[in-house]
């Protein structure tokens, strides 16, 4: 029995709040485990991957030359083997991130309800260790060219992105911990080839397992803490194909088709799904893209599609501060989940849904402020809805405030520059009780994260 979206099954978003029905599961035992800002404009900081790629460092200071190496490069370049990986456009890089949240309603099981990556209250996480090795692809109209990445992920973050069928096998796991299995976990992230068909302007065509409308990597978000829409409202990865084309420096577009929401080695059906992008650059500070995912996504059901639809708008206003919104919607037919009964320690237990569309949709603002090399400061503001419960578990409408730093120490070292530090505090709440084994309609707290990127 599963409360709300299944994770191994994969019958709703990928996260569906996992917190929400663990305390679910750890308070009563009829209720069982449920399985379940950016450098380039158009990019979102909740999730959307840049289609330039480029991972977002705060904060940005204008009189640092750019490093040519990473410091992994530079370690390999003592050893004489930087060169050859230059010459060919390899590049070796990676990050190691930790972190600890504090809750002051001291939650029901420990568990911040509504979160991803941060849902364990007084804990210190080994959040992501990865290693990238990546080769560009050139992309022009002129020759053919071949390039890719592996990225692979090792700590507390890999327990919730798992595709269905590759490191998952702690899925079905009996155990006490809020997600089955140990804490840290490793996980293969990406694993892609990209080609260049010399065709116009040059055609990118990326085949494997790849993030596409949510960047795992910490670099590439303003805070520690994530939106309810970035765990709930899209999937973490795709295995499937796509291609980019760019016209001109306005307008880039790109689409293809994958197994399905975070699917992998295993499918939960045998139907495709088809997603796609337009980017459209107003000028050189303001950018709008669009994004959409949509097909069968339930178990063994090739017929009732989900969709989901994601708007991003970016204004850089003057040199040290951005400004974004980003809008999403999504729609299941058919919806097969259940409904957790908000109202007593741990929830009052489970009742199916309605059978039948099941809606969700958000609305979330975020600023960025450069104040000097060593901070930059970061608000956002957020509304989501879950009409049904479909992808928290509970029919409810949410929101959250957030506000934090962005902490380079060392901005004007090659080395200390790479270190971040980004405290935060934050306010959930919620029009039903949610929070706290559902007995509360607000939570609040504060946390800190490092990463040093290497």
């Amino acid at each position: 029995m599963s409360i709300g979206p299944s994770c191994r099954s994969r019958r709703g978003p990928r996260a569906a709040f996992i917190a929400a029905a663990v305390m679910a599961a750890c308070a009563a035992p009829s209720a069982l485990l449920a399985q379940d800002a950016t450098n380039a404009p158009g990019g979102s900081v909740r999730d959307t991957e840049p289609p330039s790629e480029q991972r977002l460092v705060f904060p940005v200071n204008p009189a640092l030359p750019a490093q040519t190496r990473t410091p992994l490069m530079g370690l390999l370049d003592n050893f004489g083997l930087a060169k050859p990986l230059d010459d060919a456009r390899i590049r070796l890089y990676g990050h190691i991130e930790g972190s600890y949240t504090y809750n002051f309603d001291d939650p029901y099981r420990d568990i911040n309800a509504g979160r991803v990556f941060d849902i364990e209250n007084q804990s210190l996480t080994l959040n992501q260790l990865t290693l990238n090795v990546q080769r560009d692809v050139a992309i022009n109209g002129r020759n053919w060219d071949l390039g890719g990445r592996v990225e692979m992920l090792y700590g507390g973050d890999a327990r919730f992105i798992h595709a269905n069928g590759l490191f998952d096998n702690h899925d079905d796991d009996p155990s006490g911990r809020p997600v089955p299995g140990p804490k840290t976990q490793f996980d293969l992230t990406q694993a892609y080839a990209d080609v260049n068909l010399p065709v116009g302007n040059g055609i990118r065509i990326r085949a494997g397992k790849f993030t596409y409308f949510k960047q795992i990597d910490p670099n590439a978000s303003v805070f520690y803490s994530h939106s309810f829409t970035f765990g709930a409202a899209l999937p973490f990865t795709l295995t499937g194909v796509y291609g980019t084309y760019q016209f001109n420096d306005q307008w880039t577009v790109d689409g293809g088709f994958s197994r399905g929401w975070d699917q992998c080695l295993e499918d939960n059906n045998s139907a495709i799904d088809v997603f796609g992008r337009v980017k459209y650059n107003l000028s050189k500070d303001t950018s709008i893209a669009a994004a959409f995912i949509t097909g069968p996504e339930q178990d063994d059901d090739n017929g009732n599609y989900r969709t989901a639809i994601d708007v991003t708008v970016s204004h850089q206003v003057n040199p040290d501060l951005l400004l974004l919104v980003d809008a999403i919607y999504g729609a299941q037919a058919g919806a097969e989940f259940n409904v957790i009964i908000p109202g007593t320690l741990g929830g009052a237990g489970v009742k199916p849904g309605n059978g039948g569309t099941a809606m969700w949709y958000g609305l979330s603002g975020y600023a960025v402020q450069r104040l000097n090399d060593h901070f930059s400061l970061a608000g956002r503001a957020e509304f989501y809805r879950d009409e049904e419960g479909y992808t928290t578990g509970v029919p409810q409408t949410l929101w959250e405030a957030t506000i934090g730093l962005i902490i380079t120490p060392f901005p004007n070292d090659p080395y200390g520059q790479n270190l971040k530090i980004r405290p935060e505090f934050r306010y959930d709440g919620s029009n039903q009780d949610y929070f706290d084994g559902f007995t509360r309609r607000d939570q609040w707290t504060v946390a800190l994260d490092a990463i040093f990127n290497f």
